[in-house]
């Protein structure tokens, strides 16, 4: 293979799956990435017989892991450079041993003679050891950047790499041997943004081996060294999160006890919360829902959690409701609709009802029912009737016409109820919308049919179609035309058209009621 093949081979490796966002801001890293490994000696040598792609994704990870290394030896370096620099510059007392100590420090990170040169001369100026402490700055920064990069490149690859081979990942997790290597470099760096990419990488990792290994084993070194992170109050909080994903799984028991004691943690009575305290409260509940299976002391977690003080972390579990077990999400929606107070809560609550699977035994429409007939607050009256088309389709995906009317009839029952008990002008005014847009659902060939005859500037065809649902039709075009004309007007967009097409609707109703105008 030429070089040339090669660096588009590897493009197509790397680049997949990138958003193009995320390809333009480190454009850059992966131009220079695909030069280097292109140039690696061990990825030219593919052995007889092995699937191409498995050969580039190992080598690939193997030299990240290599350049990373070199990375971290560097950046270790440079640590242990600017400390020496400090502690010379305690103990010198003249100031030309100052300036000795200044410039030799600026040769370490990279001056040539010429730029000595003018380090020189810029002391009768400005020049001071404050200058090398901020060029010690950006190398650190720039270090830390490209090792983020890598290590969050590398778990990609990792995590590709076991994708491919499911049938025998735990095998696979072996020949990468990657476990030793997050180790090791756990193990010697103090730099926390390196430590919360390891993290971040490893938990993909873990929590992939997980969903098709029953007990995945690790090191207990590696473990323990997880657990001394977790309970270390400089740990970041992002971090600790990454650290509950992976130990969740490694080490459940010990996970949960951690999770319930921060539950339990009371509350000021100030009601003004611990904004670290918060961050982590408020993602134990994706935590748990991530997990195969919800067991019973994975269930009282998320119970607890749901009845918690903070509203926030109250709302950060009904936001997991799409991926918990059907019936547990359903008892948990019935039951904290009964006793939430908090609106923006109730609000959230009320939007899972949209969600497919609580359609069976009409499940949805039973609580869209009860909360619309008790609900008291505008906002929550308009999500409901807002919600209905879409919970009343759910419900008809796969019912016969018969069944299908039926269903439409209960949703116009109830809306006319609610019409008939409601005093607030400006529901009413919704529920009239919202019966309309029940009304053109359900007859959507003809409203197709008029989108057409609007189109080609056709005359509408009567004879199928009844006088007063074709008004209701053309009523409901003709809102939607109009509400479309106003948005534009407010973007300061050109709206002729938009007028003309809703003068076209009344057109149309215009000569179905006088035939001599046809």
């Amino acid at each position: 293979m030429s070089s040339k093949e090669l660096k588009k081979r590897l493009e197509t490796l790397l680049f997949a799956d990138i958003a193009s966002f995320w390809l333009d801001l480190y454009r850059q890293k992966y131009r220079q990435l695909v030069n280097e490994l292109s140039q690696w000696e061990l990825i030219k040598n593919q052995p007889d017989g092995h699937d191409e792609d498995d050969w580039l994704l190992l080598q690939a990870i193997a030299f990240l892991t290599h350049k990373i290394d070199t990375l971290q030896h560097q950046l270790t370096k440079l640590d242990a450079d600017h400390s020496r620099f400090i502690e010379k510059l305690s103990h010198a007392e003249l100031k030309a041993e100052r300036q000795f100590h200044i410039l030799d420090y600026a040769a370490t990170l990279g001056a040539d003679k010429q730029q000595l040169q003018q380090d020189q001369e810029a002391f009768t100026r400005w020049f001071d050891e404050g200058a090398m402490i901020n060029r010690y700055q950006d190398k650190v920064s720039e270090l830390e950047q490209s090792l983020k990069f890598l290590i969050g490149k590398l778990g990609d690859l990792t995590h590709r790499y076991l994708c491919l081979h499911l049938h025998e990942i735990e095998q696979s997790w072996q020949t990468v041997n990657l476990e030793s290597f997050f180790l090791d470099l756990l193990e010697h760096t103090d730099n926390d943004a390196i430590k919360n990419s390891l993290f971040r990488a490893l938990a993909n990792q873990v929590t992939l081996l997980s969903e098709h290994v029953d007990d995945p084993e690790f090191s207990a070194d590696l473990v323990e060294m997880l657990l001394l992170s977790l309970e270390k109050s400089t740990t970041p909080h992002a971090a600790k999160v990454d650290i509950l994903e992976i130990l969740i799984n490694l080490r459940p028991t010990f996970t949960r006890y951690f999770m319930r004691s921060h539950i339990d943690l009371e509350v000021p009575k100030t009601g003004k919360a611990d904004r670290q305290q918060l961050f982590l409260l408020s993602a134990f509940s994706a935590i748990i829902s991530k997990q195969q299976t919800l067991n019973e002391a994975n269930q009282n977690l998320l119970q607890l959690l749901a009845a918690h003080p903070y509203p926030r972390v109250r709302q950060s579990v009904i936001e997991q409701c799409f991926i918990l077990p059907c019936s547990f999400a359903l008892a948990l929606i019935t039951e904290r609709l009964e006793k939430e107070t908090h609106l923006a809560i109730r609000l959230t609550l009320i939007k899972q009802l949209t969600a497919t699977r609580f359609s069976d035994g009409q499940h949805s429409l039973i609580i869209w029912q009860q909360q619309l007939m008790q609900a008291q607050h505008f906002a929550e009256q308009r999500l409901l009737l807002e919600l209905a088309p879409r919970i009343m389709f759910n419900l008809q995906v796969e019912c016969e016409e018969q069944q299908a009317n039926t269903i439409f009839k209960r949703f116009i029952d109830t809306l006319n109820k609610h019409l008939e008990a409601q005093q607030n002008l400006a529901i009413k005014r919704i529920i009239s919308r919202v019966r309309e847009q029940l009304v053109s659902f359900m007859h959507q060939q003809h409203v197709a049919q008029l989108e057409a005859n609007l189109n080609t500037h056709s005359s509408i065809n009567n004879q199928n179609i009844d006088e007063a649902l074709l008004g209701r039709l053309l009523s409901q075009q003709a809102q939607k035309y109009e509400a479309y004309n106003v948005s534009q007007k407010k973007q300061g967009w050109h709206i002729n058209q938009g007028y003309q097409r809703g003068f076209r609707f009344w057109r149309f109703w215009h000569e179905f009621k006088n035939p001599q105008y046809r």
